[in-house]
């Protein structure tokens, strides 16, 4: 019941978010954002172990393998994190010439890696719901390994371009310490897969709840960053009619 209520709330915050931010796709300082909470929503549903039946079964149809619904998710997960790097570093004119070579081409080339580790994957044959609670064997641990890898480099730059921020305009502090809390959330994620696929706890579903919080935290922040960016426009927009 609890897995519920937060996949409910993360999911209306990612909605809610994209609702507001509509307007957004045509900046590119702003977009990023936006696919960021889009990308955030979709991978948080595709681990969920409701959608192995359903969905994890049609592309078990379609390509022979179990579990392509988790990979997905996860490659969005890490996708999600360029996309808000990729926001961040956007915003620093000096980093700019570095977003290809700090954030696609490492993801270009593990994510190539990941899914030839999947696809040798015991568990690809495997229909099990909960991809977290099946044996992690050889292949599958390494997989995982390079998702954490991944994730904690993503994360780093997304915690120093927060740390950048919160020492810049004032305005931006906010959802520089949004950014800095999800990144905590997301380090708790981690933690939530680590220590039960060591044998040290059995919490898989805390991985999920603190991914949940990360999405909510992340989708409501750069919601209410953007209704404050046009707040100074709202006479304008009143009167033009614009939409957004």
């Amino acid at each position: 019941m609890l897995e519920i209520t937060c996949y409910a709330i993360a999911l209306t915050a990612a909605a809610w978010a994209v609702r507001v931010r509509r307007a957004t796709y045509l900046i590119p300082w702003e977009r990023s954002t936006t696919y960021a909470i889009i990308q955030l929503a979709l991978a948080l549903v595709l681990i969920s172990p409701t959608a192995e039946p359903v969905i994890g079964r049609l592309l078990w149809e379609a390509t022979g393998r179990w579990h392509i619904d988790n990979l997905l998710g996860f490659m969005l997960e890490l996708g999600a994190l360029v996309s808000s790097n990729t926001a961040g570093l956007m915003r620093m004119p000096t980093m700019r010439r570095y977003i290809v070579p700090m954030l696609w081409h490492p993801l270009v080339i593990a994510t190539a890696v990941q899914m030839m580790l999947f696809w040798h994957s015991s568990v690809s044959h495997d229909p099990g719901n909960d991809i977290l609670q099946l044996p992690h064997q050889g292949w599958l641990i390494t997989f995982f390994g390079f998702q954490c890898t991944l994730v904690g480099y993503y994360g780093g730059i997304n915690a120093w371009c927060a740390r950048v921020h919160l020492r810049g305009d004032s305005r931006s502090r906010p959802v520089a310490l949004a950014w800095l809390v999800c990144v905590g959330l997301g380090g708790g994620s981690m933690l939530g897969f680590l220590l039960p696929a060591l044998g040290l706890v059995d919490w898989f579903d805390y991985c999920r709840l603190a991914m949940c919080a990360c999405v909510a935290v992340f989708a409501v922040s750069s919601a209410r960053s953007w209704q404050r960016k046009l707040d100074q426009w709202r006479g304008l927009i009143q009167v033009t009619g614009a939409r957004l």
